[in-house]
């Protein structure tokens, strides 16, 4: 069953985000990082786009399989990062150690966010919806499980009046560009950050 995402969903949201995207994990912060700053990134995007963020529940036991985060407008999530005082509240959080990693990771995650305002200066910066992550349990994989996902996530933009969306992929993500291209997305540039290169994609309803 694919429903909106609750905030008490967040710690398994988490998890699926730790295992579908461990080598970013390990990449940017040695795997130190603790679920709760995961947790704290995906609540402003909850916040700011509840009924673009999306999970896949197992009616059986209840468990969160897969989720989607998409978003009308990217700037939305700044706006809402700034409302609830995130940046502060991470600060804070991270400078008492209760994220788990120590000054090493900000300066990768910063040149990311520069090669981030980059792309979107160079590529796409009148696209403003965007599908900013997916991720299944490995356990749930061939159940479709993110075909029905993407679908109800662009269902959700269509019903806004949403005319374009935009997405970026990594290259060697041969299944998922295989999905986005099903559902209609096509290549219109690439974006690189410290990890690696992107395919920026782009859909139009």
């Amino acid at each position: 069953m694919i429903r909106c995402a609750k905030f008490s969903d967040l710690p398994q949201i988490a998890q699926i985000f730790r295992e579908a995207f461990s080598d970013s994990i390990e990449f940017y912060f040695e795997n130190r990082i603790k679920n709760s700053a995961i947790e704290d990134i995906f609540k402003v995007v909850l916040i700011a786009e509840p009924h673009g963020f999306l999970v896949y529940e197992d009616e059986e036991n209840k468990k969160i399989a897969g989720y989607i985060c998409v978003v009308r407008d990217i700037k939305k999530v700044w706006i809402a990062a700034i409302l609830t005082l995130s940046f502060l509240k991470w600060t804070i959080k991270w400078l008492l150690g209760l994220y788990g990693f120590g000054i090493r990771p900000i300066w990768k995650i910063l040149s990311n966010k520069l090669d981030f305002f980059r792309f979107q200066t160079r590529y796409a910066s009148e696209i403003s919806a965007q599908i900013l992550s997916i991720g299944t349990l490995k356990s749930y994989r061939g159940k479709s499980i993110g075909t029905k996902l993407v679908e109800a996530g662009l269902e959700f933009l269509k019903s806004k009046g949403v005319k374009e969306v935009k997405l970026e992929v990594r290259p060697d993500n041969l299944p998922a560009i295989k999905l986005y291209k099903k559902f209609g997305f096509y290549q219109i540039g690439m974006s690189q950050d410290p990890q690696g290169k992107w395919i920026v994609m782009k859909k139009n309803f």
